[in-house]
């Protein structure tokens, strides 16, 4: 496994986290509403588990690859929705805080979809 790849998927993750906890913070000091934080939540937790997939990716975890280039792809396209949503319960400030995370996954994205990473989780018998 490449280990440079996942120290730099680690540590985007790691800034998704980071991001995810400060959102939090900032609804508690403004007084978010619901949407703001059930979603801030999720993405909170969904950093932690896109850590831990790199993580056991990194081991040769085809199973956690999968998974971590899958919630890294299909998040992005999740937040162009709600960014382009005009009344969907979420302040300015809020989806400019998903706009930098969903370019930090599409980011995670490229980087674990190239053919050479692929290449290295081959199916069962391949």
């Amino acid at each position: 496994m490449d280990n440079n790849l996942y120290g730099r998927v680690r540590a985007l993750f790691v800034t998704v986290l980071a991001i995810s906890i400060a959102t939090l913070g900032i609804a508690a000091l403004i007084g978010g509403n619901a949407a703001v934080w059930i979603r801030s939540i999720i993405v909170t937790a969904i950093a932690a588990v896109l850590i831990s997939l790199a993580g056991k990716a990194s081991r040769g975890s085809r199973a956690a690859y999968l998974r971590m280039r899958l919630m890294s792809t299909v998040a992005p396209l999740a937040i162009m929705i709600i960014i382009a949503l005009p009344h969907d319960g979420f302040p300015i400030w809020m989806k400019v805080d998903q706009a930098v995370v969903g370019v930090l996954l599409l980011a995670v994205a490229v980087m674990v979809g190239r053919k050479d990473v692929r290449q290295a989780y081959p199916k069962a018998g391949q």
